[in-house]
């Protein structure tokens, strides 16, 4: 079996780290959240959105562009990434729409005051937590009624983890998660509505879960 590897990178920081990776990963938002922003178009989320680990921003502001009336917290890790996103908020006319704020999602102490949401949603930074199980209970404790939880995140597929190297997309790889291992998570937690789908070219995957 190929075991996850845990990913060591650390949280971006400072302005060369957060230009380096603003310009390597979000270069074409929209290609990237076509799957998610898809889903939003049948779901029509309404009301009190939180985006994890937000970056630069990029996916709350389509989001907020293509579903005028939502409030979005857009929330990371990284402090110089926040402020990327509160510039890029501001360029796009939304700071009505979207506040940009620090926090971690392994850390209930953080993630308790911000309330209740109709949406959580984080693209691309599961196989980037700590601890996904104690993640995933905070967010789920943060869902309102009736709401949902759309992740987005890479999944583990043997044909790119048996590629050479330790760097970048295949250390992502490696520490991306299969559906059995959700679907585990899920069972422990007590969440039993849920899907989880493989999306186009097979190492992606959404996997939502509603209240």
């Amino acid at each position: 079996m190929l075991s996850r590897k845990e990913h060591t990178s650390q949280p971006i920081s400072g302005d060369g780290q957060v230009r380096q990776y603003a310009q390597k990963h979000e270069s074409r938002p929209r290609l990237m959240y076509r799957t998610f922003l898809k889903r939003m178009g049948t779901v029509k989320p309404a009301g009190k959105c939180l985006e994890v680990g937000a970056g630069t921003g990029a996916l709350s502001c389509l989001l907020a562009q293509e579903h005028p009336g939502i409030t979005i917290t857009a929330s990371d890790i990284s402090p110089h990434m926040v402020d990327l996103a509160r510039k890029n908020v501001r360029e796009n006319g939304l700071d009505r729409a979207i506040r940009c704020i620090c926090a971690d999602v392994n850390n209930d102490k953080e993630m308790g005051p911000l309330g209740t949401f109709d949406l959580i949603f984080s693209a691309y930074s599961l196989h980037h937590w700590r601890d996904p199980k104690r993640s995933l209970s905070n967010l789920w404790a943060a869902l309102g009624n009736r709401g949902m939880l759309y992740i987005l995140d890479l999944r583990r597929v043997w044909w790119l983890y048996l590629l050479p190297g330790n760097g970048g997309f295949i250390s992502s790889i490696r520490a991306s998660y299969r559906p059995d291992e959700i679907k585990d998570i899920f069972r422990d937690l007590g969440v039993t509505k849920y899907e989880i789908q493989t999306a186009f070219p097979g190492f992606i995957q959404s996997i939502i879960a509603w209240k």
